[in-house]
């Protein structure tokens, strides 16, 4: 189905067939899960992980795919994609990781703890890890590997969207989100914008990479319930409450392109080919 907005009205249009290429990678309480978008089959990756998976990120480089649970207080990894049974290994142990991204370029990865306001990196071996910056309590995290930006969420008593140097350095405010959870951040490469999701009002938005131009992409109509986003080739996949959908920049209409029977929280676009300059 394709959500199109308008004043005071939502109109509902059945969709076959848009040419959806490759595969979601998603993740709800304790399960991984792969949605293969030409088919619309979903499949269980890796169960019974017995935590909160509110992060999900894809090692273009060495062909992992990494995520944190929350209450396990573990980032872990599996070969993707594989034709063998899908198996995990633990990377790193941390404490309540919310957010997990992967430097393809230099071969890190970066992770929030949320409670400690903390932000680490390691190698993707989990080897060396290392302090990078500390703040306010620390939620969404995304990568601009090209101009070698990291962009953060705070959700404490400043919540606000931040941006630093992959070392920490030239902390910068760039939007302040009053009272709203951003706890989705994602870079879109065609149009150079940051896209988030506010948790509470399930607002879509976007500004230039410094913060400026901020503006609206469009009201999902789902409250308390927006999770994680993740922008490919200027289309936007976000975890709405139960819902998986796909926003494209240019027209601001949404796709469902699956409704689980629980909530979604992390959210991965897989493609065959890297889509970022590397």
């Amino acid at each position: 189905m394709e959500f199109q907005f308008c004043s005071g009205c939502i109109i509902l249009v059945c969709l076959i067939g848009q040419g959806l290429q490759n595969n979601i990678i998603f993740t709800t309480y304790g399960t991984v899960k792969e949605i293969n978008l030409n088919t619309g089959n979903v499949s269980d990756l890796l169960t019974n992980l017995w935590a909160h998976i509110y992060s999900i990120h894809y090692d273009y480089t060495h062909r992992y795919m990494y995520f944190a649970r929350f209450e396990r207080d573990d980032i872990l990894r599996f070969r993707y994609p594989s034709e063998q049974d899908y198996n995990y290994e633990t990377v790193i142990l941390t404490i309540f990781p919310r957010s997990v991204a992967v430097d393809s370029v230099h071969n890190h990865v970066y992770w929030t703890e949320i409670y400690a306001g903390k932000l680490y990196r390691c190698n993707v071996d989990g080897s060396n890890k290392t302090l990078v910056l500390q703040e306010d309590r620390l939620s969404a995290l995304t990568l601009d590997q090209k101009n070698r930006w990291l962009y953060y969420s705070t959700t404490g008593a400043n919540r606000a969207i931040k941006r630093s140097r992959f070392n920490g350095t030239d902390i910068q405010t760039l939007v302040q989100t009053h009272q709203e959870y951003v706890y989705g951040l994602s870079i879109d490469y065609n149009e150079d914008r940051l896209y988030w999701m506010e948790h509470r009002t399930g607002l879509l938005k976007s500004s230039t990479y410094n913060g400026e131009n901020v503006m609206t992409v469009l009201n999902t109509n789902t409250t308390n319930a927006n999770k994680d986003i993740n922008v490919y080739d200027s289309k936007i996949y976000c975890a709405n409450d139960r819902r998986l959908i796909m926003v494209k920049v240019s027209t601001t209409t949404v796709t469902v392109i699956h409704v689980d029977t629980v909530v979604i929280h992390g959210v991965q676009f897989y493609g065959k080919h890297n889509h970022l300059f590397i």
